[in-house]
C-alpha cells in the first residue's frame, strides 16, 4: 500500500493527506445511526431553509399551531379523510423512538414537559452542558429541541384556538373535540370510559348510575344507539320486538346481567313507547303513545328501522317512515293531550329520515361523552402576590371514581388573567356546540373502529363564588344566598318572596317581622333597620332550615330577559339593580352590555326616539340571548341544579375551621392522639395548630376523625356535641360506595339535621353562615350525580399547581396563550407517553390508517432502576395503581392520592 507523504518539516502544521491511499469504498460505508442522523440533520435543514419560524409572536398566528377561533376549521378525523404533509415529518413510522428522531430528542423533549417540573431555558442549557461534558454525543441544542416541539405540535398535537372575547378580551381554549378525540384513542383511558347509563338497583357508587345520567340527560346529547349483531338500534326511531309489536325507543341504558355481578357484566335496555298502526282509507302510518312506556332488553330486539323498510310491505305493515303523530297523557288530568289537535306532530325527527345521527355516523358507532366541567381562579405567582388566573379545567364524568381525580385524567382547557370566567366560557361553549351538532370523529382504540362521539356536560364544578358566578347568581352574600333555591337571605323581608315577573309580592298578612336572615349582632347598627326579635329569629331558622322552591333554568332566563329589555326600553341603573337584589341574579356577562347601554343613552330622555337609536347602537338587532351568559347556550344543563354541592369548601373548610379551643392543650392532644387503624401518619399538633387557617383536605378529614377525643373536656359541652355530630357526619359524606341509595340517604339527612340541630344549641349564630343551609341539598345532589368524592375538587385544586408552573416559566406578555400551548405540549407527550394512536397522513379507514408511537416511547414509563423512581412515569400519572373499595369502607385520601 503507498505510504502518505511525510510533512514538512518546515511547515509542520499543515496537514497533508494522500487521498489516492484511501479505501474509499470502506470510508462511506455509513453506519445505521450515522445514517439515522444524517437523514435527521438534511431533513431538518430543509425545514429551517423555508424561511418559516412556528414560534411566532402573540400577533402573527398565521403558522402557528394555534388558530382563530372563528376561522377553525377542526379537522374531521373520518373515514376517507386525508391530511397534507407538513414539515417535521422527519422520522418513518416505524423507527424505535418515534415520532422523535431519536432517544435523546425523545427523552429531552419530555423532561421539557414534566407537568410539575418544567425547565427554564436557563435550566435547559445546564442539563445540555452537563450531558455534553459527560461525554454524550451529538446532544442536541435548544433551538433544535424547540424546532423538532414545535414541529411535532403542529402536526400531532392539539391546537390552541385564538378568541376574541365578546367583552374585548383575547384568550386561548385548547380544542375540547381534539381533546375527547385522543382520549379515545389512549389505550389507558379508553377501557375504562362509560358512555350508557346504568340502573343499578339501588347501589350507587359511580356517576353512571345516579338518576342525573339515568334519567335526565337531554336524549339529543346522550348516547343515541346501540349495536346488536349487524343492526344499529336509535333511538326515535320505529323498530320491531320479538313478538311483533313496533315501539319507538328511548335513550339507552345497561342492567346488570344479574344481581349483584360486576359493573362489567350487563346487558343493554331501553324505555321504549309504543306505535300503533294506523290504517284508513286516507292514511296508512302510526301515532305513537308516549304515555304507554315499556321496558325492553336488546335481546328484545328483532328489526331495526333499515331494516323495517324492507320487510314492512311483505308484513302487511304501514310504512315505518308515516309517523302520523304522537299522544301526550296529561298528568294533572289524567286524560290524552292534545291541545285541540287531535293528534299532536312527531317533532323528534324526520320520520322518512330517521334519526339524524344515522346519516352522519355512515354505519359506525355514536358513543356520548360525558365530563365534568371545572372552573376556578389561582395564582400564577409563588409570591404571596395575588396574580388571579381564570382557568377551566375538565374530566371525563366517564371514568370510575379511582381514576376520575387523578391528575392524568384531568385536562386543561383554557386561563386568562384578564378575561372573566363567563368570557372564556363563551369560547368553550362554541366548541361544545359544534361537536354536539356534528360529533367529533376519534379513533376508539377499544374496538379497533372509528367512532363519532357527543360531548356533553354532566355538571359544573368549582368554589361556592365561583359557582354561583356560572350560575349567574348574586353569591352568598346576597338576600338569597343559595344557587339552589329561594331561601331568605340577609336583609330579605319575611313578608315578601320573589316574584319572576319582577315585582316583589308583599304578604298583608304578615308584615310584623323584618329580616328573615339578619346578623343578630350587626344589623341593629345599621341605620333604618330594627334589632332582629327572638320570633324574627326563630322564623328566619325556620326557613333556614325548612323546605324552599328551587331555582329552576327557565324562571332564571325569562327573569334575564325581562331586566334586559326592560334596560333597553326605559328603566335606569337603580332599577336595574334593585331587580337584582330582589331577585339574587347577577348574570356579569350580561352586565357589561347593560353598563354600556347605560353609559350610551346616558343624558337622553327615556322613550324617545334618539334613546332607541342609542340603544340599537349597541344592541345592533341582535337577540337578547347573545347578551346573556353562555351558561345557557349549553344543552340539557341547569346551572342552579347542576352546581353540586362542594364538600371541600362546604364542610371541611366551613365547618372545621371554626375551632375556639385552647391552642397549648389542643397542640398536646393532637401530638398524643393514637392513630393506629387510621392508615395516617402521626399528627403534628403545633403544625395543625399553629397553621389552622391553611390546612389541606387531608388534615381536616383527620381532625373531624380526631375530635371526638382531642376535644374532651378542652371545649364547652355544646361545642363538644356539635364536633361530634360532624365527626360522624363526614363518614357519611365521603362514602365510596353506597349499597342502597335509599337507606344511606335517609340516615346522611338524619345526620345532617343532628349536626344543625346540635349547632342550634351551641349558638344560634351559625345560621348567618350560608353554609349550614347549603350542605342541606347535598343529600339531593348525591342522588342525582352520585357519592359526594365524585364531585369534591381537590384533584382540580391540586391542579393549580400545574397552571401555576406554566405561568412563572412564560414570558407573561400572553399569559393565556402561553400557558394553554405549554399544557396542550405535555397533553400530547402524555399520549405519546400512553402508547395512544394519532392520525398522520393519508386516508383513514382501518387500524393500519393510525400510527402508534415507536416501542422505545412505551418502554420509558416502565423503566424500572433499582434506587431510582421512574420521573417520566411519577409525573405524568402513569403508574398503575389499581385501587378498589367495597361498600361501606371509608379510606382517608391523601391529597397525593387525588392528583
Amino acid at each position: 500500500m503507498p505510504q502518505a507523504a511525510a510533512p514538512d518539516t518546515d511547515n509542520y502544521d499543515v496537514f497533508q493527506l494522500d487521498w489516492d491511499a484511501i479505501d474509499h469504498d470502506q470510508l462511506y460505508v455509513p453506519s445505521a445511526h450515522d445514517e439515522q442522523l444524517t437523514t435527521m440533520a438534511s431533513n431538518l435543514a430543509g425545514w429551517l431553509a423555508d424561511g418559516e419560524d412556528l414560534i411566532c409572536s402573540d400577533e402573527d398566528g398565521s403558522n402557528s399551531p394555534d388558530v382563530e377561533g372563528e376561522d377553525f376549521d377542526p379537522e374531521l378525523l373520518q373515514p376517507g379523510a386525508t391530511r397534507l404533509a407538513q414539515r417535521g415529518d422527519t422520522a418513518p413510522p416505524n423507527a424505535t423512538w418515534f415520532p422523535w428522531p431519536d432517544k435523546k430528542t425523545c427523552i429531552l423533549d419530555i423532561l421539557r414537559h414534566l407537568p410539575r417540573s418544567l425547565f427554564s431555558d436557563a435550566q435547559l442549557q445546564v442539563i445540555l452542558w452537563g450531558l455534553s461534558v459527560l461525554g454524550v454525543d451529538n446532544v442536541p441544542s435548544t433551538r433544535i429541541l424547540k424546532d423538532i416541539d414545535s414541529a411535532l405540535q403542529s402536526q400531532y398535537g392539539i391546537p390552541s384556538v385564538r378568541y376574541q372575547g365578546a367583552l374585548g378580551h383575547v384568550y386561548y381554549v385548547n380544542h375540547l373535540p381534539s381533546i375527547i378525540a385522543q382520549e379515545m384513542a389512549n389505550p389507558r383511558v379508553r377501557p375504562h370510559i362509560r358512555h350508557y347509563p346504568e340502573d343499578a338497583g339501588g347501589r350507587l357508587d359511580q356517576p353512571w348510575q345516579a338518576s342525573r345520567w339515568l334519567y335526565e340527560i337531554d336524549p339529543t346529547i346522550a348516547t343515541p344507539m346501540i349495536c346488536k349483531g349487524r343492526q344499529d338500534f336509535y333511538v326515535f326511531e320505529p323498530m320491531k320486538l320479538m313478538d311483533g309489536t313496533v315501539v319507538v325507543p328511548e335513550p339507552w341504558y345497561t342492567k346488570p346481567s344479574t344481581p349483584g355481578s360486576p359493573s362489567s357484566d350487563f346487558e343493554y335496555w331501553g324505555c321504549a313507547w309504543r306505535a300503533h298502526p294506523v290504517v284508513s282509507d286516507h292514511t296508512r302510518g302510526y301515532v305513537v303513545h308516549m304515555y304507554e312506556t315499556m321496558e325492553v332488553r336488546a335481546s328484545q330486539f328483532l328489526l331495526s328501522f333499515p331494516h323495517l323498510l324492507q320487510t314492512y310491505r311483505m308484513d302487511g305493515q304501514p310504512d315505518p317512515c308515516n309517523i302520523i303523530g304522537e299522544y301526550w297523557l296529561n298528568c294533572t288530568t289524567g286524560l290524552i293531550e292534545t291541545r285541540g289537535c287531535g293528534v299532536l306532530p312527531w317533532t323528534l325527527t324526520n320520520p322518512a329520515v330517521g334519526n339524524r345521527w344515522r346519516t352522519l355516523a355512515r354505519g359506525h358507532r355514536v358513543l356520548s361523552y360525558m365530563i365534568w366541567l371545572y372552573c376556578d381562579d389561582t395564582s400564577g405567582n409563588t409570591s404571596k402576590k395575588w396574580n388571579k388566573h381564570n382557568s377551566f379545567l375538565f374530566t371525563a364524568a366517564g371514568l370510575p371514581h379511582v381514576m376520575v381525580h387523578k391528575e392524568s385524567s384531568i385536562h386543561f382547557l383554557a386561563t386568562s388573567n384578564i378575561a372573566p370566567p363567563l368570557e372564556m366560557l363563551d369560547g368553550i361553549v362554541d366548541q361544545l356546540e359544534y361537536a354536539q351538532m356534528h360529533g367529533v370523529w376519534a379513533w376508539d382504540i377499544e374496538a379497533r373502529e372509528m367512532a363519532l362521539v357527543i360531548p356533553a356536560i354532566l355538571a359544573m364544578l368549582g368554589n361556592n363564588p365561583m359557582q354561583s358566578e356560572l350560575a349567574c347568581h348574586v353569591g352568598l352574600q346576597g338576600k338569597y344566598f343559595c344557587r339552589n333555591c329561594w331561601v331568605h337571605g340577609a336583609g330579605a323581608d319575611s313578608s315578601q318572596r320573589p316574584d319572576l315577573a319582577g315585582v316583589a309580592v308583599t304578604n298583608s298578612d304578615d308584615d310584623a317581622h323584618g329580616s328573615l336572615h339578619r346578623d343578630v349582632t350587626h344589623q341593629s347598627k345599621r341605620k333604618g333597620h330594627r334589632s332582629e326579635t327572638m320570633q324574627d329569629l326563630v322564623d328566619r331558622a325556620r326557613c333556614f332550615l325548612g323546605a324552599n322552591p328551587p331555582r329552576t333554568r327557565q324562571d332564571m332566563v325569562n327573569k334575564l330577559r325581562s331586566m334586559f329589555h326592560k334596560v333597553t326600553s326605559s328603566k335606569g341603573k337603580t332599577r336595574y339593580i334593585k331587580m337584582k337584589m330582589d331577585t339574587g341574579i347577577k348574570d356579569t356577562y350580561m352586565d357589561v352590555f347593560v353598563e354600556r347601554i347605560l353609559n350610551h343613552v346616558k343624558g337622553i330622555r327615556a322613550g324617545s326616539d334618539r334613546y332607541t337609536e342609542a340603544v340599537s347602537a349597541i344592541t345592533q338587532g341582535r337577540p337578547v340571548e347573545q347578551f346573556m351568559s353562555p351558561v345557557w347556550r349549553i344543552k340539557g344543563l341547569d346551572p342552579h341544579q347542576d352546581t353540586p354541592v362542594e364538600i371541600l369548601h362546604v364542610i371541611l373548610l366551613g365547618f372545621l375551621k371554626l375551632n375556639d379551643a385552647q391552642k397549648v392543650e389542643l397542640q398536646v392532644w393532637l401530638a398524643s392522639f393514637d392513630i393506629t387503624g387510621l392508615g395516617i401518619p402521626p399528627l403534628a399538633g403545633q403544625t395543625l395548630v399553629q397553621y389552622a387557617g391553611s390546612l389541606t383536605g387531608r388534615d381536616f378529614r383527620t381532625i373531624s376523625q380526631a375530635a371526638p377525643f382531642v376535644l374532651y373536656d378542652l371545649v364547652p359541652q355544646e361545642c363538644y356535641e356539635a364536633f361530634l355530630a360532624l365527626s360522624a357526619l363526614v363518614p357519611l359524606v365521603w362514602q365510596p360506595c353506597i349499597d342502597n341509595i335509599d337507606e344511606h340517604l335517609a340516615v346522611l339527612q338524619v345526620a345532617i339535621d343532628h349536626f344543625l340541630n346540635c349547632t342550634a344549641r351551641w349558638t344560634p349564630r351559625w345560621f348567618n353562615k350560608p353554609k349550614f343551609h347549603i350542605i342541606r341539598h347535598l343529600p339531593d345532589h348525591i342522588r342525582r350525580f352520585g357519592p359526594a368524592i365524585l364531585f369534591a375538587t381537590e384533584g382540580f385544586e391540586s391542579y393549580n399547581a400545574v397552571i401555576r408552573d406554566h405561568s412563572i416559566h412564560s414570558n407573561r406578555q400572553a399569559p393565556s396563550q402561553d400557558i394553554a400551548r405549554g399544557m396542550a405540549r405535555c397533553h400530547r407527550v402524555r399520549h405519546l407517553l400512553s402508547g395512544g394512536k394519532f392520525h398522520a397522513r393519508g386516508p383513514v379507514n382501518d387500524e393500519q390508517d393510525w400510527l402508534m408511537p415507536g416501542s422505545g416511547v412505551e418502554s420509558l414509563v416502565n423503566i424500572n432502576i433499582p434506587s431510582f423512581r421512574n420521573v417520566i412515569a411519577d409525573y405524568f400519572g402513569l403508574i398503575d395503581e389499581p385501587l378498589t373499595l367495597e361498600a361501606g369502607e371509608f379510606i382517608f385520601v391523601t391529597s397525593r392520592d387525588w392528583i
